[in-house]
């Protein structure tokens, strides 16, 4: 019986010894899996971790490396151009008076979702002047770079939208703006005669025809030759009478704005690459970005339908797409280096970075596609800000 006793016992000591190493061993097992895991996460996305929770976390040593990676990109693009290109998508020039207290408020802005404020602190440091700050407390999910001071509107900022006119409507309003700081400059005019003046400034408004004179130099083309601006004809144009226009610094910064790099389920079984680009005005843009970046789909005259209320409202815009092969090879080349890193330098790159890779390694491979669908759909949704140029 003693005997039997001593067996049992050292018998689930074995089993326990066992157990024990198995457990080990898949410990270090999962952990090998994890590290796998983390390399592969890493060269999917470029920068950034944790891809299903979309948190971007740094080391110092990192934010280090990211500096110096950002501060190379930064020197191969015309910051003043992708400025401008960025402006003409996100950038709002504002002007607000009050009779009252007899003041007037000059606003220089680009907003951005707070995950993307690394952004703004780039061109915080580039122009050396200005704040980033959430300027609305009921949208602590939006964050933005303003310039207000007068003097540094005229000396900084002014001199590069001169230079580097915008190319969207958005120029409408820039000349409203420096054409009402040079009248708050004035000081052959009283208080009430500058008010007065702005407001009436501020009070003008454009048709939907509107064309940035930033386009004049080939405006005779898509004119026809003729002086009737409301008959034009884009097909007239080609890359070179445009590139001079349209560079392609300004159109980093635009796209980085207002471009989206997504995967769409064509059939049942097959995701393809996708780009597109949706505008309210500005045809003449999309045009020419359409052939800039080699685009064989034509511009489509798009809406949506939408409820204001209980009343169903109809939003009319422009909208280009392509999910051809040798344009989204092209448009991949266009933007990125040799060494396939991009060339955006906020958070556009993250979604960029996990679009191109994702074609390079996993195309026709359904699930694989269908899981980068859901993150860069799930991305996108958190960065979604309301914007009259876009949809």
């Amino acid at each position: 019986m003693m005997c039997c006793c001593k067996m049992s016992t050292d018998a689930w000591k074995t089993l326990y010894n066992l157990i024990l190493m198995k457990i080990m061993y898949l410990l270090y097992y999962l952990c090998n899996i994890i590290n796998m895991c983390k390399v592969k996460m890493y060269n999917i996305m470029g920068l950034y971790a944790s891809v299903n929770n979309n948190i971007t976390t740094q080391r110092t040593y990192v934010t280090k490396l990211m500096r110096n990676y950002t501060t190379k990109k930064m020197n191969h693009i015309n910051m003043n151009q992708w400025l401008v290109g960025m402006t003409d998508g996100d950038g709002t020039f504002n002007v607000y008076t009050n009779m009252k207290n007899k003041k007037i408020i000059f606003t220089y802005k680009i907003t951005l979702m707070t995950k993307n404020s690394q952004l703004l602190y780039k061109i915080k440091s580039y122009l050396g002047i200005g704040s980033v700050m959430i300027s609305n407390k009921n949208q602590p999910n939006l964050i933005s770079y303003l310039i207000r001071d007068k003097n540094l509107l005229l000396n900084y900022l002014i001199p590069i939208f001169d230079k580097y006119p915008l190319l969207t409507s958005k120029r409408f309003n820039y000349l409203k703006f420096k054409h009402c700081l040079l009248i708050s400059n004035d000081n052959n005019l009283s208080q009430i005669d500058k008010l007065n003046k702005i407001n009436e400034i501020n009070n003008l408004t454009f048709d939907n025809n509107y064309i940035s004179d930033a386009w004049n130099p080939i405006k005779y083309i898509i004119n026809n030759n003729n002086n009737n601006n409301n008959v034009l004809n884009y097909d007239n144009l080609n890359i070179n009478d445009i590139e001079n226009i349209m560079t392609k610094s300004w159109l980093i910064g635009f796209i980085e704005a207002e471009g989206s790099f997504f995967i769409t389920k064509k059939t049942a079984n097959r995701f393809i690459h996708s780009f597109c680009i949706t505008q309210k005005l500005d045809y003449i843009v999309l045009y020419s970005i359409k052939l800039l970046l080699n685009i064989n789909n034509n511009i489509q005259n798009s809406h949506h339908i939408y409820m204001k209320g209980e009343v169903a409202c109809r939003f009319n815009f422009y909208k280009l797409e392509t999910t051809n092969s040798k344009n989204i090879e092209y448009i991949m080349n266009y933007f990125r280096y040799s060494n396939y890193t991009s060339k955006f330098l906020g958070m556009k790159s993250f979604e960029f970075n996990i679009w191109m890779r994702s074609y390079y390694k996993y195309k026709n491979n359904y699930n694989k596609l269908n899981h980068v669908q859901y993150i860069l759909r799930r991305y996108r949704n958190s960065c979604k800000i309301n914007n009259n140029n876009n949809v």
